[in-house]
């Protein structure tokens, strides 16, 4: 971890000044100032005293905490970032994880997009959609995923998410679908992806 970083981080979210936080750390604030500075590299009972400071509770950030909700969350979701080309996976819920479907994946892979030529055209439809510029609100999806031989049908929700840092994921919370409840709703629909964008009041099928 880039404890420096991580200090910084902190003190804007909680407003606390190097002085205040020195005193809740049991150092000096030169100290907390060469470490912010990342040209001193905390003792190991710094390091504690810090990581106990940061992971309280009342002390997190909200992504921190969305992070959380992901991770315990007994439905099939995850939340994934942009990598070059695809998506990696960053979070996962207990409900994605015990899916069969998704057993073998883990957080820091990348999305298989050989699982299926349609979860591959999702994949690039999504990067080109414009989800990770702030122009889109959502991502309605249908879609489906052939792993050894057998068929998954999904309808799932796609959501931009903006971390502290800065950085755009992508939240998606899955329900499976019968085969023949997919297409009904394949068949109510222009195309598999229906895009909600900003200012628009009806949703829109991707820009080829």
């Amino acid at each position: 971890m880039d404890w420096g970083k991580a200090l910084r981080d902190f003190r804007a979210r909680t407003r606390v000044n190097q002085k205040n936080l020195a005193e809740q750390l049991g150092i000096s604030q030169p100290q907390v100032s060469r470490i912010e500075a990342g040209t001193a590299t905390p003792h190991p009972d710094i390091l504690s005293s810090i990581r106990a400071l940061i992971e309280r509770p009342g002390n997190r950030s909200l992504f921190d905490g969305f992070l959380t909700t992901i991770r315990f969350n007994p439905h099939v979701a995850c939340l994934v970032q942009p990598d070059i080309d695809t998506v990696r996976y960053v979070a996962l819920s207990q409900g994605f994880r015990e899916h069969p479907q998704f057993r073998q994946i883990d957080v820091g892979q990348t999305v298989r997009k050989a699982v299926s030529r349609n979860g591959e055209a999702l994949i690039m439809e999504t990067l080109r959609s414009g989800i990770f510029d702030g122009e889109v609100l959502a991502i309605d999806a249908l879609w489906k995923a052939s792993i050894d031989e057998q068929v998954n049908y999904w309808h799932g929700i796609l959501t931009p998410i903006r971390s502290d840092a800065g950085g755009w994921y992508v939240h998606c919370e899955m329900a499976p679908l019968a085969a023949a409840e997919y297409q009904t709703k394949l068949q109510l629909r222009d195309t598999p992806l229906q895009l909600h964008r900003l200012g628009s009041g009806s949703p829109s099928a991707p820009a080829v």
